[in-house]
C-alpha cells in the first residue's frame, strides 16, 4: 500500500483502539471495519498490479475486455525482433546491415513510448512489434518519427464496429490518441506485399499526416516543407483517376483527400514501379515527402 494508505490505516487502529478503552464499542467497531476495509483494497489492487505487469511482459491474457502491454515492459530480444521482422516484412529484409541496427534501434524507442491494447484473449509478441513496424518503414527517412499524440494502439483480432453518427465496420482507423488496427487485416497486408493493399502503412500514414498538421509540436521538418509539392501532383492525379480505365487507386480512396493521401503511401511502398510509370511526379512527391525510393532501396534522400 502507499504510504498515505499506511497513515491513514495507523490512525484508523489508533481511534478504534481508543475507543475500546472508552467502552465506545459502537465507535469502536465502525472505525474496525473501516481499516479493515482499507486494508482489503489496497492489497487486493497492489495484487491486480502485479498480475497486470506480469501480463504486460509475458503477454499473458487478463480478466479485461482487452490485455494492457506497456511498451517501455516488453523488452524483446534482438534475435526475436529479428527474427519476426525478417519473417514478415520484406522491407525490413532488404536494409543492409548499417540500415537495419537504425531500424530496430527506431522500433525498439517507438514500442516503449506506446501503450498497446489488444482487444483478444491472448497477446503475440508478433502484434506490437509487426505494428511498430509499419511506422518505423513509413517515417524511417524522417527525422521525428515518434508520432507522441498517439499513446495508445489498439489491435483487434478482426474487424471491429464504431458508432459515430453511423455504423461503421472498420479494419483500421485513427483517433484522438488512438491507432486501431484489425490485426487479421493487418496480417493480409504484409502477407501480400504487392498488392497495394496494407492497413498498417494506411492508418500510419493518417497517424503522421495528423501529427504533422494537427499537432502543434513534433512536426517534422522534411515532411510539412515538402507536403505541398504531393498536394499540388496528388490533386491532378486525384481527377485522372476518376477516369475510366484508370484504376491504380481504389473507389475507397477516392472519396476524399486524406484516403487518397493514405493509399498513396500504400502504393509508394508496395507498387512504386506501376506508381512511377503512371504518375512520375506524384511518385517524386511522395519521395521527397518521405525522403526514400523504394524503387532503389534508397532512405534518407536530400531535401
Amino acid at each position: 500500500m502507499s504510504a498515505n494508505k499506511i497513515f491513514l490505516v495507523a490512525i484508523l487502529f489508533m481511534l478504534t483502539i481508543a475507543f475500546t478503552l472508552a467502552g465506545d464499542n459502537r465507535e469502536a467497531l465502525g472505525f474496525f471495519f473501516l481499516m479493515f476495509f482499507i486494508i482489503f483494497v489496497g492489497v487486493f489492487s497492489e495484487a491486480r498490479a502485479r498480475d497486470e505487469e506480469e501480463n504486460a511482459y509475458n503477454l499473458r491474457p487478463t480478466t479485461r475486455p482487452y490485455n494492457v502491454y506497456y511498451g517501455d515492459e516488453l523488452h524483446f530480444s534482438e534475435e526475436v525482433i529479428t527474427i519476426c521482422l525478417d519473417k514478415h516484412l520484406p522491407y525490413f529484409s532488404c536494409l543492409n546491415a548499417a540500415a537495419k541496427e537504425r531500424f530496430l534501434y527506431r522500433l525498439n524507442k517507438f514500442i516503449r513510448s506506446k501503450t498497446f491494447k489488444i482487444h483478444d484473449k491472448q497477446g503475440f509478441r508478433e502484434m506490437p512489434i509487426l505494428v511498430s513496424a509499419a511506422a518505423i518503414q513509413l517515417s524511417f527517412g524522417l527525422e521525428n518519427y515518434l508520432l507522441p499524440q498517439f499513446r495508445f494502439i489498439h489491435i483487434h483480432p478482426g474487424e471491429y464496429f464504431r458508432s459515430h453518427h453511423s455504423f461503421d465496420v472498420l479494419a483500421g482507423n485513427v483517433s484522438g490518441q488512438s491507432i486501431n488496427i484489425s490485426w487479421k487485416h493487418f496480417l493480409e497486408g504484409f502477407k501480400y506485399p504487392d498488392d497495394g493493399q496494407n492497413v498498417g502503412l494506411h492508418e500510419m500514414a493518417h497517424a503522421y499526416y495528423f501529427q504533422n498538421f494537427e499537432c502543434e509540436e513534433n512536426k517534422d521538418h522534411c515532411f510539412v516543407t515538402n507536403f505541398p509539392g504531393y498536394n499540388m501532383n496528388a490533386d491532378k492525379v486525384f481527377e485522372q483517376e476518376q477516369i475510366a480505365g484508370n484504376d491504380l487507386y481504389s473507389d475507397y480512396a477516392l472519396k476524399n483527400f486524406q484516403e487518397f493521401w493514405a493509399e498513396s503511401v500504400e502504393i509508394f511502398f508496395e507498387k512504386p514501379f506501376n506508381l512511377y510509370n503512371l504518375y512520375p511526379d506524384l511518385y517524386a512527391a511522395l519521395k521527397m515527402v518521405l525522403r526514400q525510393d523504394p524503387l532503389h532501396n534508397r532512405v534518407g534522400l536530400e531535401g
